[in-house]
């Protein structure tokens, strides 16, 4: 019987060509994020992962997740993966996201982001104004078609549907393009299906202010989780009193 796995992947920068690459960088929040998940997956029976070694060894950490493209075996275990950011936190009272959206169908399954979806033609081309893929594409396809890479549910029949446009992710020279850029464009080249899951199973949002209560996954994004004195760290602290991070290396 196949089972369903939560994955994160967490891997020293160091045993990458472009450890820099992104100004990408470790945070205490992979430590509340990967006790979350585990807690998750043990509260729902699933299987939890976490990836800790250079399989396609590209570039930087950040692009491993392909291999969940790549590499067919996955799906000779699992029904579904569910790719997750290791800063994102899911919160104690999340419910099952495979019982939310169980189907397994070509259909790529992320989140609702209003930066795409509410935005206008005229403001999504200039949020990607630094995103040399995004020159390729009209403001109403970026609205319709991009997503927020951070929470995606894959399985056999998404992830053979974009194995041709995922595994050219080698040929990516421009280092200005990153990971979630590129898995946008085959979005889009690939004229994937989508389905917009709910908000709450991947909200982002700095962490300073949030309705617990309508957030399942919190998803901690920008350069805040770097800094010691900022209010996610004693937010954490109250809702996870039992994970001890260490913020001593946090700048100031």
């Amino acid at each position: 019987m196949k089972r369903n796995l939560v994955i994160q992947y967490y891997i020293d920068i160091q045993k990458y060509s472009q450890p820099g690459f992104n100004n990408l960088k470790p945070s205490p929040m992979e430590t509340y994020s990967r006790n979350s998940f585990q807690e998750y997956c043990m509260k729902y029976n699933l299987e939890y992962m976490r990836i800790t070694e250079p399989k396609l060894a590209f570039k930087h950490p950040t692009w491993e997740r392909f291999d969940l493209w790549m590499d067919r075996s996955w799906w000779d275990k699992y029904d579904q993966i569910m790719y997750v950011d290791s800063d994102v936190i899911a919160l104690p009272h999340a419910p099952n996201i495979f019982e939310d959206y169980p189907e397994i169908s070509t259909t790529l399954k992320t989140c609702y982001y209003p930066k795409f979806r509410e935005a206008t033609p005229e403001g999504a081309k200039f949020n990607q104004r630094v995103n040399p893929i995004a020159d390729r594409f009209t403001g109403e396809t970026i609205c319709k078609r991009f997503v927020q890479p951070g929470v995606i549910l894959l399985n056999k029949l998404n992830t053979e549907f974009m194995l041709p446009w995922i595994s050219k992710y080698k040929d990516i020279e421009d280092n200005r393009i990153d990971d979630g850029m590129f898995l946008n464009a085959c979005i889009v080249d690939s004229n994937v299906p989508l389905l917009d899951m709910k908000r709450m199973y991947n909200f982002k949002n700095n962490g300073e202010k949030f309705d617990y209560d309508r957030v399942f996954f919190l998803h901690c994004a920008g350069g805040k989780k770097h800094k010691k004195h900022v209010k996610i760290w004693p937010k954490l602290a109250n809702i996870f009193p039992s994970i001890k991070v260490d913020l001593s290396g946090l700048a100031d």
